[in-house]
């Protein structure tokens, strides 16, 4: 599954990319995201936890972050998978910092490039919906990670970083997130067509 997109959060790139690189900070700002210790490799071990009504669903895995603070780049790639009917993630993502001249205040555009290989029974979701749930997911993040940046542009030094708290990913919400934004785009086409 192929996904591109941007979002755009405050602060000067330079100072976006030492956010990013708090990699316990971030995954606060992932809906669903538990993160562990970092282990010896560099790696982070952790879960994304799904909730489906009652019923919650851990995917268990890692992510390797890697950062170009001169390129204002970085990459992310992970592994993982849940016991439920073998269902298996490989995610490899890609992002580019650049300043948003158009802003009033400092702000940074994330252009985002993100590959993913869905195994399992997450192999038909990746084909029918992936790339509009990846949508709301990004949203979601990139909201998160305005606000959380926000509170630094607002005292102009990097706040101390709380524990993650975990608030595990609602497969409810993201649908009606995903039939919303679809309800939307046919609106927009309706307007364009008449």
């Amino acid at each position: 599954m192929h996904f591109e997109g941007s979002f755009r959060v405050p602060g000067k790139p330079a100072d976006v990319i030492r956010r990013f690189a708090d990699v316990p900070r971030m995954a606060k700002c992932m809906p669903g995201a538990v993160l562990e210790p970092q282990a010896e490799d560099g790696s982070w071990p952790g879960a994304m936890v799904v909730t489906f009504g009652p019923k919650k669903i851990s995917f268990k895995g890692r992510v390797t972050p890697a950062f170009d603070f001169d390129a204002l780049t970085g990459a992310l790639h992970g592994r993982g998978a849940a016991d439920m009917r073998a269902a298996r993630i490989g995610v490899k993502v890609n992002f580019t910092l650049r300043n948003d001249p158009a802003a009033p205040a400092p702000s940074t555009v994330v252009d985002i490039v993100s590959d993913a290989e869905l195994g399992g029974v997450l192999a038909d979701f990746a084909r029918t919906g992936g790339v509009a749930v990846a949508n709301v997911i990004m949203a979601d993040f990139a909201r998160r990670a305005a606000e959380e940046f926000a509170q630094d542009e607002a005292v102009e030094e990097p706040v101390s970083t709380a524990a993650p708290q975990s608030v595990p990913l609602a497969a409810h919400g993201l649908l009606w997130a995903v039939i919303k934004a679809q309800f939307m785009r046919l609106g927009k086409w309706l307007r364009i067509v008449r």
